[in-house]
């Protein structure tokens, strides 16, 4: 019984991420409000039913789309390691992420939609405040309004690359980003 249980557990889980998987690719290409649960579906090779079981509404899938969108798993993880260079770490990472279309479309996709979802707005600010003091408090050993700056301008340099890619080495551009930051 038990092992039956973890396998309907072990399968929903899959149908969910395929069901995000196929919202995030619907998503990105024709935009959170266009895109049609139908077209979802069909990607998902799911019904509505069982796109409406794991979530409710349209809105429910949105928000979690879009919530795998932002940087937020970058940031927390870089804080996480027991890496002295914080800023090449978020660097990186989320120019990695937003290498891949899906995701760079869907971040910008999520920006413009903020101000219609609450919680979505909250999520983007919760990465512009506490996150931003925690990343300035690692590496510059003090989060006060400078050092909030400072971070606040490499993030925006780290978004301007993924709004409109430069023809400039990926790893100059993080690195000249990081130096910026640190310089005084």
């Amino acid at each position: 019984m038990r092992q039956e249980n973890e396998i309907r557990q072990r399968n929903a889980e899959m149908t969910k991420e395929k069901i995000l998987e196929a919202a995030a690719e619907s998503f990105s290409e024709e935009g959170f409000y266009k895109a049609s649960v139908d077209r979802i579906c069909r990607k998902a090779g799911v019904s509505k039913g069982i796109v409406f079981w794991h979530f409710k509404t349209k809105d429910q899938l949105i928000l979690e789309v879009a919530k795998k969108s932002l940087p937020l798993d970058i940031i927390e993880s870089c804080l996480e390691e027991k890496n002295d260079n914080v800023l090449e770490c978020i660097g990186n990472k989320y120019l990695e992420k937003y290498s891949n279309p899906i995701m760079r479309k869907l971040l910008l996709h999520t920006l413009s939609a903020m101000n219609n979802y609450k919680e979505l707005g909250d999520n983007i600010r919760e990465l512009c405040s506490p996150l931003v003091k925690e990343i300035s408090k690692k590496a510059f050993n003090s989060d006060n309004d400078e050092g909030i700056v400072r971070i606040r301008s490499f993030m925006g340099g780290l978004l301007c690359y993924v709004v409109n890619i430069p023809n400039i080495d990926r790893q100059v551009y993080i690195n000249t980003l990081i130096k910026t930051a640190l310089s005084k």
